[in-house]
């Protein structure tokens, strides 16, 4: 998303949240507000919220204002949250918040990541992301199944060619360096975007296939 920044309005009535949207978009803004609110907002609804979205700080403190003062003269009740969105972890955290941009804060919202997306791989039962190792042969294919799978590595298995899951690109690519370095000669190894397949042999374990690599 481009915008980087969001205030959510939640209402205890759905008709407030219209109401409040249809005031500002009726409102004519001077033009001191205007270039403080910057060159757009973005507004939606779902329910009794109402999201804004700025691309900047100065345009969202705008909104919250402009917001909590409407409010305010309405006489409602609403909670306001202003926030701002990580790129590396990939949420929406309080506005407060600093985007780390390198260090332990950088690392520790690169592991939180890849906790959720192993929570909703798990949940929704396929594999982001999969490494495909493919044999010049079916025995091969077959030796390396079995062994893979003593290792407590569950694959998918076809004629020449192996699945294995990962929960995000960067497990994938560690995963397929690894994989690489005990392959027999003529083996390939593709990362590649999930094809929901893997995890049909691991329903209800599909991390399993993470562990037994070495760590």
């Amino acid at each position: 998303m481009a915008d980087d920044w969001r205030l959510t309005v939640d209402f205890d009535d759905e008709h407030d949240g219209v109401q409040l949207v249809e005031r500002l978009g009726a409102r004519e803004f001077a033009r001191e507000e205007k270039e403080r609110l910057g060159d757009r907002v973005i507004v939606s609804r779902d329910s009794a919220k109402v999201f804004f979205y700025a691309d900047a700080e100065t345009g969202a403190r705008e909104v919250e204002q402009l917001v909590r003062t409407d409010i305010e003269a309405e006489m409602r009740h609403a909670i306001v949250t202003l926030e701002r969105w990580h790129p590396v972890e990939e949420v929406w955290k309080d506005a407060g918040e600093p985007v780390p941009t390198s260090g332990d804060a950088l690392e520790a919202e690169h592991a939180a990541r890849r906790d959720r997306d192993s929570e909703e791989a798990a949940e929704t039962g396929y594999a982001e992301w999969e490494v495909r190792v493919e044999f010049s042969s079916r025995e091969d294919t077959d030796r390396e199944a079995e062994r893979l799978e003593g290792e407590g590595i569950p694959v998918v298995r076809r004629s020449h060619y192996l699945l294995l899951g990962a929960v995000d690109e960067e497990a994938a690519e560690d995963l397929s360096n690894r994989l690489q370095a005990t392959l027999p000669a003529g083996a390939t190894v593709h990362v590649q975007p999930g094809g929901e397949m893997v995890w049909e042999v691991t329903p209800s374990n599909p991390f399993a296939i993470l562990g037994g690599l070495g760590g």
